[in-house]
C-alpha cells in the first residue's frame, strides 16, 4: 500500500472526514489525498460521499456591472435627476428600462419614465442582483455561499447571460469501511517507488524493487497556464498578414492638433464628426502648435479654395485623442510629398500599415466601443487604381479567413471612396469593417496623374465578430474575467 492511501486510511480511521481534514491530518497535499482516494475507493477500502456543487462563471458584461453598476440602477440615478423620455435612451438604457419594469421600479406615461413607490426605495439601496454579483466575483463564483434566498438573483443573472453556471460533483466525506479497517491492521507502507532521482540510477537502488502505479483518471485540480490575450494574438496575425503582403509597419502619437486628424484630411472645421459629440478634445494642453507651417499652409490653401469659407489656426490647433490612424499615414503621404518635390527619387510603391489606439465618442454596443484599435494602410505608386486596393484587402482579409465585400460611400479625404463588409454569423448581417479609397490630391498635394495613394482604415476589434466560434460582442474583449480568459479560444 503506497504511504498516501496509508495516510488517509488512518486519517478516517475512527470518523468520516472531509478532503480538506484529511490533508491536515495527514500531513499530505489535497491532490494526494484524492489521488489516494480514488485508488481506495477502487479497492473497496473507502466509501466517499459526493454532492454537487454549482459554480458560476461570471462574463465580462457582468464584471463591467459590479463596478459601474446595473443598467436599471444607473438608468434610475438619471431619472432622478432629469426627465427622461422613453426616444432617448440608448442601447443600454433600454436593458435597463426593460429590467426595471420587470422589477416594478418605472412605468411609462405619455412616453416618459416615471419612478415607482418601489422604485424610489430601490434607488436608496444596491441592487439584489448587484450584489449577488458582487458576491460571486468576491468568492470565486461559489453559488452555495450565498445561501438560501438567493435563487431568484440567480435565475436573473442567468437569464441576462451576466454568468453560466456549471455543476460539478465534489467529494463531500470519505469514510473507512470494515475491508478498510482490516487492510489498516495488516499492512504496513508501501516501499515501491513513486518517483526516480540522481541517487537511485547512478547507485542501481532501484533494482529489485516495485514501482508505484499511476492512475491518468483520478480527478485533481486543474492547472492553469498562461495564455495571450486574444487580441494580442489577432495583433499578431494581421502583422503576419500584411508583412506576408510586403508592407512595413510604422506609428504616431495617439494626441494630435485636430490639424492632423481632420485638417490635412480634408475634412471642413463645420464638419459633423468634429463636434464634442463625436470627438474628445481634451483640456491639458487644449492646444498643440502646428510646427510645419508650410503644410499648414497648402492645407489651408486647399481649404479656403474648396469649401468656400474662413479657416481657423485656433481651431486646428485644438488637442484631439485621434479618431482614426490615418493621422499616421498623412505624415508619411506628406514626407512623400516634400520629397518627390525636392527629386527625391523613390521605389514605388511604397507599403505601409498601422495598428494604434483610437478613441470615440460612441453609444457603446456589440459592434462599437469608445477607444479600440484601428488598423490603418497606405499604398504609395504610380498607375495605382480601385482594382489594386480590391486586391491588396481580398487578399488580407482572406489571409484571416475572412470573406469581404465593397460598397460606394462618401469620405471627404478620398475619392472615389469604397466602404469594406464581412459577414458576421454571430450577428447574421453583413457588419462595416471599414472604409477606403484613394485619398484626394487636396491631401497627398501631389498630381494624381504622377503619383497616388490607395488608403484604408479597419476597425481591428470587428474582426473577431467574423471569425467562426468567437465572440458576440467586442465589449467581451475588455472584461476582466480570468476565467473567460483562460477558455477563449478566438
Amino acid at each position: 500500500m503506497h504511504r498516501y492511501e496509508l495516510a488517509v486510511l488512518k486519517a478516517v480511521e475512527s470518523r468520516s472526514a472531509t478532503i480538506e481534514e484529511i490533508a491536515e491530518k495527514a500531513g499530505i497535499s489535497m491532490d494526494a489525498v484524492l489521488w489516494a482516494v480514488e485508488g481506495l475507493k477502487k479497492e473497496g477500502l473507502v466509501e466517499v460521499t459526493k454532492v454537487e456543487s454549482e459554480k458560476a462563471e461570471i462574463s465580462s458584461e457582468g464584471a463591467r456591472y459590479t463596478s459601474e453598476g446595473l443598467p436599471e440602477e444607473r438608468l434610475l440615478g438619471r431619472i432622478v435627476s432629469s426627465k427622461v423620455k422613453v426616444g432617448s435612451l440608448n442601447d443600454e438604457e433600454r436593458i435597463g428600462l426593460q429590467w426595471a419594469k420587470k422589477k416594478g421600479y418605472l412605468t411609462i406615461e405619455s412616453g416618459v419614465l416615471k419612478i415607482t413607490a418601489k422604485g424610489k426605495d430601490a434607488g436608496k439601496m444596491k441592487d439584489p442582483d448587484r450584489e449577488a454579483l458582487e458576491s460571486l466575483k468576491e468568492n470565486g463564483g461559489e453559488i452555495a455561499e450565498l445561501g438560501k434566498g438567493s435563487e431568484q438573483q440567480i435565475s436573473n443573472l442567468k437569464a441576462r447571460k451576466l454568468i453560466s453556471v456549471k455543476k460539478k460533483e465534489i467529494v463531500a466525506e470519505v469514510s473507512i469501511t470494515g475491508k478498510g479497517l482490516k487492510k489498516l491492521k495488516e499492512t504496513g507502507e508501501d516501499e515501491s517507488i513513486r518517483s526516480l532521482d540522481k541517487g537511485m540510477i547512478t547507485k542501481g537502488t532501484w533494482k529489485g524493487r516495485k514501482f508505484s502505479e499511476y492512475d491518468v483518471e483520478v480527478d485533481v485540480d486543474r492547472e492553469e497556464v498562461a495564455v495571450r490575450h486574444p487580441l494580442r494574438n489577432l495583433m499578431n496575425e494581421i502583422r503576419a498578414a500584411y508583412l506576408g503582403l510586403g508592407f512595413s509597419e510604422v506609428s504616431g502619437p495617439i494626441i494630435e492638433p485636430a490639424f492632423r486628424v481632420f485638417d490635412a484630411l480634408f475634412m471642413p472645421q463645420d464638419h459633423p464628426a468634429r463636434d464634442v459629440q463625436d470627438t474628445f478634445y481634451l483640456k491639458h494642453p487644449s492646444s498643440i502648435p502646428i510646427a510645419d507651417k508650410e503644410y499648414m499652409e497648402r492645407v489651408k490653401k486647399e481649404h479656403t479654395s474648396a469649401w468656400k469659407q474662413e479657416w481657423s489656426e485656433a481651431e486646428a490647433e485644438r488637442a484631439v485623442l485621434r479618431t482614426h490612424a490615418t493621422s499616421v499615414s498623412g505624415r508619411y503621404v506628406n514626407e512623400v510629398a516634400k520629397g518627390l518635390k525636392n527629386g527625391k527619387d523613390y521605389q514605388f510603391p511604397l507599403k505601409l500599415f498601422s495598428i494604434g489606439r483610437v478613441f470615440r465618442n460612441e453609444n457603446i454596443d456589440y459592434k462599437h466601443l469608445t477607444d479600440y484599435y484601428n488598423i490603418d494602410g497606405i499604398i504609395i505608386g504610380k498607375r495605382l487604381m480601385l482594382s489594386h486596393l480590391f486586391s491588396t484587402m481580398i487578399d488580407f482579409f482572406g489571409a484571416m479567413g475572412i470573406e469581404v465585400k465593397f460598397k460606394p460611400a462618401y469620405f471627404p479625404f478620398v475619392e472615389p471612396g469604397v466602404e469594406m463588409y464581412g459577414y458576421s454569423e454571430v450577428a447574421n448581417e453583413w457588419i462595416e469593417i471599414g472604409g477606403s479609397g484613394i485619398l484626394r490630391s487636396q491631401v497627398t498635394g501631389i498630381d494624381r496623374k504622377s503619383v497616388n495613394v490607395l488608403a484604408w482604415g479597419i476597425g481591428m476589434e470587428r474582426i473577431l465578430l467574423m471569425k467562426k466560434g468567437n465572440i458576440e460582442s467586442i465589449t467581451e474583449l475588455y472584461g476582466n474575467s480570468i476565467g473567460w480568459l483562460r477558455k477563449a479560444r478566438l
